[in-house]
């Protein structure tokens, strides 16, 4: 798992992931719901992460 350290690229990476795939959704200009909802993907992956990593 990883440690605390790689918590914000991972939220930035997910976030990335899902500005992309709007962007690309929405004939080349940005998407703010897909932003959005890759950045609450991204923060929800890093509270489960720190949820496992205490059990």
């Amino acid at each position: 798992m990883p440690g605390r350290r790689f918590w914000p690229l991972i939220v930035l990476i997910e976030t990335l992931v899902f500005c992309t795939i709007g962007y690309h959704l929405n004939d080349g200009s940005p998407s703010i719901p897909w932003a959005l909802a890759g950045l609450a993907s991204g923060l929800l992956t890093v509270l489960m992460i720190s949820r496992f990593q205490k059990s």
